[in-house]
């Protein structure tokens, strides 16, 4: 019976190790993903540096900066350009390099006291006071122009929490990194009332930069559903394009801003009946004098 056992153990660690030995693998001439990982991290902080410089040096001083970053951890720049053909040619791998990165960015921004802070105050997501941040999906994404890693849709749980007039902000940051090809990303923004009537906002994204796109219930009717995708485009003449040259789109620093508003005091209106008699009351001892009546006279 122990026998049996062990045999059974020993088959299910085989197993379990045959699989993993099954898994495809990065091929060893390219460079592997925990490393490229950590050069492209490099690599987005150089070019940040480098963006920060306001002249014509820019693409010189990323050459430079590039350079650096790939003698730092050992690699030619034909090796890096090969293994990014790679990668381009396995969207599935580097979107997952990518979206392990953009956590490691958004960190750093954090660490640094940069935009991710600028909605800190609406960290909450309870609406307990008059704003707060109600976004529920993932702080930051990754999109390619490729099938399945080119959209992220979203859609936000609404509940009793929220009042009739709230007025909802959705704010975002993109980061384009493209070697070549147009850059067309597109964000919308739905919103339907209790009325079933529906409020929509879309927003063009050709470059890195920061977004806000508003929707209110102006009549105070009622939200009943908060919906949106973000997606990125092919370009229009995306068969001259190369298939391999790396195009990404981050999106980061997300959040949907849900702000009560108060109902307008009515004005009341004015009794326009009381107002006519008002105008005729006379002063006290004075009287309006009284014209006699003139009748015509009868022809006889």
């Amino acid at each position: 019976m122990k026998r049996i056992f062990a045999f059974i153990q020993i088959s299910s660690i085989f197993g379990v190790l045959l699989l993993m030995g099954c898994a495809p693998s990065v091929p060893g001439k390219y460079i592997q993903p925990g490393e490229m990982e950590d050069i492209l991290y490099d690599y987005h902080i150089a070019e940040a540096m480098a963006n920060d410089y306001e002249s014509r040096r820019d693409t010189l001083l990323m050459r430079v900066y590039k350079a650096a970053v790939l003698k730092k951890h050992g690699y030619s720049e034909a090796e890096f350009d090969s293994s990014m053909v790679y990668y381009m040619r396995h969207a599935d791998r580097l979107h997952h390099i990518y979206e392990s990165l953009a956590k490691r960015l958004e960190n750093k921004s954090v660490a640094l006291g940069g935009a991710a802070n600028d909605f800190s105050k609406y960290s909450s997501s309870s609406l307990s006071g008059d704003t707060a941040n109600v976004w529920t999906g993932d702080a930051t994404f990754v999109l390619m122009p490729v099938s399945a890693f080119n959209t992220y849709s979203f859609n936000v749980k609404v509940d009793s929490s929220y009042h009739a007039g709230d007025k909802l902000l959705l704010n975002f940051d993109t980061q384009f990194i493209y070697q070549d090809g147009m850059r067309n990303g597109v964000a919308l923004f739905a919103v339907k009332l209790k009325n079933d009537s529906v409020i929509s906002r879309n927003v063009h994204m050709s470059g890195s930069s920061h977004y806000s796109v508003e929707i209110a219930d102006v009549d105070r009717v009622g939200i009943k559903e908060v919906k949106g995708y973000f997606i990125l485009n092919r370009s229009y003449n995306a068969s001259a394009e190369s298939q391999t040259t790396l195009k990404l789109m981050i999106v980061n620093h997300i959040s949907l801003v849900c702000i009560h508003t108060k109902e307008p005091e009515k004005v009341p209106e004015k009794d326009t009946v009381a107002v006519q008699k008002a105008d005729t009351v006379l002063p006290p001892n004075r009287q309006i004098p009284v014209r006699p009546i003139v009748e015509p006279l009868k022809q006889k």
